[in-house]
C-alpha cells in the first residue's frame, strides 16, 4: 500500500508540476507578446487562442487528480461534524464512489467529443494561421481518467483501513 501512495504521490505532483510550468508559459508567452508590441510592432500570431485554447484547459483540469489526492475539493462540512465518527468511513467512501461515476462519465463523454474534433481536424484562424485545437480535447477525458484513478487508490484505501489523507501517511 506505502508504494501505492508513493506512485500517486508522484503522479499527483507531476500534475502539479504541470500546472505550475502552465501558469510560468502563459506568463512568459503573454508578456514576450507585450513586449514584441510594445518596442517592434510585431504581434506574435495566436496568443489570445493559445492561452484560451491551451494554457487554461490544461491549467483548469490537469490538476484536478492533484486536487481530488490532496482532499482540497470544495466541501461542506456543517452537518460532517454531527455525523457519529463510526459512520465517517462510509460517507468517504460513498463521496469517492460517487466522485469516480462522475469522472468515468465525464471522461465517456468527452472522449467522444475528443475523437470527433480529430476526426474533422477542429482548427481556429489566428492572423490568417491555422492552429489546431483538436488536440486540447483530449486534455478533458485524460483529466477525468487520472482523478478517476485516484479516486480508485483512495477507494482501495478506504476498503483496507489504510489512511486516505496524505498527511496522515507521513507523504507531506
Amino acid at each position: 500500500m506505502h508504494r501505492l501512495q508513493l506512485m500517486t504521490d508522484r503522479l499527483v505532483m507531476t500534475l502539479a508540476l504541470l500546472g505550475t510550468l502552465g501558469i510560468a508559459a502563459i506568463v512568459l508567452h503573454v508578456t514576450l507578446d507585450i513586449v514584441l508590441r510594445s518596442t517592434l510592432s510585431v504581434s506574435m500570431p495566436a496568443t489570445l487562442q493559445m492561452v484560451t485554447r491551451y494554457y487554461m484547459v490544461l491549467l483548469a483540469l490537469m490538476p484536478l487528480g492533484w486536487v481530488e489526492w490532496k482532499n482540497r475539493m470544495i466541501s461542506v462540512e456543517i452537518a460532517a461534524d454531527m455525523i457519529p465518527a463510526r459512520l465517517q468511513p462510509w460517507i468517504d467512501g460513498f463521496v469517492t464512489l460517487f466522485c469516480l461515476l462522475i469522472y468515468l462519465v465525464f471522461m465517456w463523454a468527452t472522449w467522444g467529443k475528443a475523437v470527433d474534433q480529430f476526426n474533422t481536424g477542429s482548427y481556429v484562424m489566428a492572423l490568417d494561421r491555422r492552429l489546431p485545437v483538436w488536440p486540447t480535447y483530449f486534455v478533458l477525458p485524460l483529466a477525468f481518467f487520472l482523478a478517476s484513478l485516484v479516486c480508485c487508490v483512495r477507494g482501495l484505501f478506504l476498503l483496507t483501513g489504510y489512511p486516505t489523507q496524505p498527511q496522515q501517511a507521513g507523504a507531506e
